[in-house]
């Protein structure tokens, strides 16, 4: 992918040495000859705690608003409080247990996000959840998400690094180094915490404001041009990490789908009949949904396709070194490799794959038989892939993972027609295999990236990965059961949108009905995107998010470019350290910004799992009119940008 300027690294990040193992990069905080505690009991126990925590949130909030949180950044806030804590009683922790922690914590949230998205969807037909199978079909995917990932790992983040900025462990690892030098990023980080913190306290727990502004209109005899965007301060913060250039391809890719091809199909009849009545913004809405998406859905196989593609020969190398450590003629030690570019074994990633394989077609609990465990495997190997590449881009919180589990529905359900197979619950396993193997691998993915730019240890950061799925996967069963006792899934309580889609294009494929036009006319745009060299995940990634996830990581994006121009026009384009100063100050306002609307998340789930509060669209609603709560919105986006501008810019070594 072509590179932007502004987000070339800093004259400090490129002082390292280059050897067989190592690539021009980070200094990381903690050398690769030094050895510092990391995967303890300690930090064990206080990420698998972290980890349920943020599960049950998690499972919860994705049902009910159909998003997840990232659960990386808060678990390293959370994780360095109560070290600060254990410190008074002289077991405090370094920064790379602290690593440890997060790592654990974030597997949590991971599969939460694959389990709702797909599994719960077998209570739409007309199923029970089965708590062995789900904790079955769970610990497999997320165990070949973690697996895959490993041979990817050196290209994706120590080759790409530059080109890849993975936001959210980018931003991880920026909070945790504040939080350890103990200097004055904290304010900064602090400023962004407490500001995203009531923001979305004033959105989400009083609904005071709202933070979706959208319209739409007509032109002549054009209807359904929409646009918006959900303004929080996490996605803005991930726009501004991510810079101008690769939210200007997400956001291109929501205005093809928002401002021609959503508009083009209303014009020509092409309207659900239950949205027939509904307002132009309900019919985009419904047509984005029924149609658009799918559209996206097909640009993404056909860019995962090529990513793999592009990858053919980091692959290749891999098996290649699988082959020869499986032979026993690799000749090269564990201890020739420096600590920081340790990774388990390829036999372990072979051989482990292999397992899972045969445990996918021969487990009773899981019932996918020979075509769906081979369908899951290949197909999760191919989504790893995509999904690792895609949060390196977009981050984890935009990582369309429903997507690509729409993707392995239509695979999935094709073939098993073609074979006689008529249960669309089998197909939403098979699905239910690759989107939580996807959503691991993204998350995985964050978390070597934090890892390698702190100089943590990838074999061990893995094995807590591996520790903290087999946790989840005990519990996601048993949490997905006792929502559906308590709300009932599908409810209006939970409506679980992405589980009802699923079970619904499942049916769909097996009865005939799938909207294969759609998913065709995508892969033909994502060729003729490839032919053009324009980056097609990305894009792909803009026409499948509704336009108001892909506005406000433009707006963040667009904020990089213009405080970049600010500080070359004060600085008269030759203090390349007010250059860093300002990145830096911006990177960790931004972590701010995601870190507290997370927290903020957990906060506002913790409230409704305990039933305090109303339940009015929000907890604790004061009852304020719709037009009241846009103009307030407003206002609070515009000081929103302001208190973020200002401290991005304001730089102490001025006054």
């Amino acid at each position: 992918m072509p590179q932007d300027p502004s987000e070339s690294p800093s004259t400090a990040d490129t002082n390292r040495t280059t050897d067989d193992h190592t690539r021009p990069g980070p200094a990381p905080t903690v050398p690769a000859g030094k050895n510092v505690a990391e995967l303890t009991v300690k930090a064990v126990l206080i990420g698998l705690a972290l980890n349920v925590l943020l599960l049950t949130a998690n499972m919860y909030l994705g049902m009910r608003s159909g998003l997840t949180i990232s659960a990386s950044i808060p678990a390293a806030v959370i994780s360095m409080g109560l070290f600060y804590a254990l410190r008074y009683a002289g077991i405090g922790g370094t920064i790379l247990e602290n690593n440890i922690v997060q790592t654990m914590t974030s597997a949590g949230e991971a599969l939460a996000a694959g389990v709702i998205f797909t599994i719960a969807g077998v209570t739409f037909l007309d199923q029970s959840i089965n708590i062995v199978e789900t904790a079955a079909v769970a610990a497999l995917g997320g165990l070949l998400g973690v697996l895959f990932m490993i041979p990817m790992r050196r290209y994706l983040i120590v080759d790409k690094h530059e080109q890849l900025p993975y936001p959210e462990g980018t931003a991880c690892a920026d909070v945790l180094e504040t939080g350890s030098e103990g200097d004055g990023g904290v304010k900064l980080i602090s400023l962004g915490f407490f500001v995203s913190f009531i923001y979305m306290w004033l959105a989400n727990g009083m609904a005071v404001m709202k933070t979706t502004l959208e319209t739409a209109f007509s032109a002549g005899q054009t209807r359904g041009f929409a646009i918006g965007g959900d303004f929080t301060p996490a996605l803005i913060g991930v726009g501004y990490i991510i810079g101008p250039r690769i939210a200007a391809y997400v956001f291109g890719g929501g205005l093809v789908a928002w401002m021609m091809l959503i508009p083009l199909l209303i014009t020509g009849g092409f309207v659900p009949d239950q949205a027939a009545n509904l307002t132009l913004m309900g019919q985009a809405h419904a047509v984005w949904d029924q149609y658009v998406r799918y559209i996206g859905a097909g640009a993404m196989i056909v860019g995962g396709f090529y990513a793999i593609i592009s990858m053919a020969g980091t692959i290749r190398d891999a098996l290649a070194s699988a082959a020869a450590e499986l032979s026993g003629s690799k000749s090269e030690t564990a201890t020739q490799i420096p600590r920081t570019q340790r990774d388990l074994s390829m036999k372990v990633v072979v051989l482990g794959a292999l397992a899972i394989t045969i445990a996918l077609v021969a487990i009773p609990q899981v019932e996918l038989g020979v075509l769906g465990g081979v369908i899951a495997v290949i197909a999760a190997f191919l989504f790893v892939a995509v999904s690792a590449y895609l949060v390196g881009v977009v981050g984890s919180s935009s990582n369309p993972v429903s997507g690509m589990a729409v993707a392995t529905v239509l695979i999935a359900a094709l073939a098993m027609k073609s074979t006689g197979v008529s249960d669309p619950v089998v197909v939403l396993l098979t699905a239910s295999v690759v989107a939580i193997a996807a959503a691991v691998a993204g998350d995985t993915s964050q978390d070597l990236k934090t890892g390698y730019l702190l100089g943590a240890t990838p074999r061990k950061q893995q094995i807590a990965q591996m520790v903290g799925i087999a946790i989840s996967s005990v519990f996601a069963g048993w949490v997905l059961s006792f929502f559906n006792q308590a709300y009932g899934i599908g409810s209006e309580t939970i409506p679980a949108p992405q589980a009802g889609m699923m079970a619904l294009i499942s049916e769909g494929v097996l009865t005939g009905s799938a909207q294969w036009g759609m998913i065709l006319i995508g892969a033909v745009f994502a060729i003729v995107l490839i032919m053009m060299d324009v980056p097609v995940l990305p894009f792909s990634v803009g026409i499948y998010l509704p336009i108001t996830l892909a506005t406000p990581i433009f707006l963040g994006g667009l904020l990089r470019a213009g405080v970049d121009r600010y500080v070359d026009w004060r600085s008269d384009d030759g203090d390349e350290a007010a250059k860093e100063r300002a990145t830096y100050r911006g990177r960790i306002i931004a972590a701010g910004l995601i870190t507290g609307e997370a927290i903020m998340g957990i906060v506002v789930g913790g409230i409704y799992v305990l039933g305090i509060g109303a339940d009015e669209g929000a907890p604790y609603a004061v009852g304020l009119a719709s037009g009241t709560q846009t103009l307030l919105g407003g206002v609070a986006l515009v000081a929103l940008v302001a208190v973020f501008v200002g401290g991005v810019i304001r730089d102490p070594q001025d006054t």
